[in-house]
């Protein structure tokens, strides 16, 4: 059996194409992300060249301070163009989440909360 997977607007944390924070902001309101996934897409097609990490951050307020919830392994941009990457999100208190990449890499990378929980 095979699992769809469906993206809109509310999960996405936008794209980048050098190091830094995505655009988007998420308000998590009562919801929890855990045992969620941050996925790295690839938009414009594969990345060139490059190593990136990718990592989650919380906050209580919107324009508050952003803490680190977790932190991902690096990746290599030819691993991102073949399986891509998932980031697992662990139980937190924040209400407001954003994803930031770290690394250099040439391309454009599209991070999306992927909400489906598996089994």
């Amino acid at each position: 059996m095979s699992v769809s997977f469906l993206y809109d607007a509310l999960n996405d944390f936008g794209n980048l194409q050098s190091a830094g924070d995505f655009p988007n902001v998420m308000n998590m309101g009562e919801a929890s992300a855990e045992r969620m996934t941050v996925d790295l897409k690839l938009p414009q097609g594969p990345l060139e060249s490059g190593t990136l990490t990718l990592s989650v951050k919380g906050s209580d307020s919107e324009n508050g301070t952003y803490s680190d919830i977790v932190t991902g392994s690096d990746v290599q941009a030819s691993d991102l163009n073949g399986e891509g990457y998932a980031l697992p999100i662990p139980k937190t208190k924040f209400k407001f989440l954003k994803a930031s990449l770290s690394g250099s890499f040439t391309g454009t990378v599209q991070a999306i909360i992927n909400t489906y929980l598996g089994k």
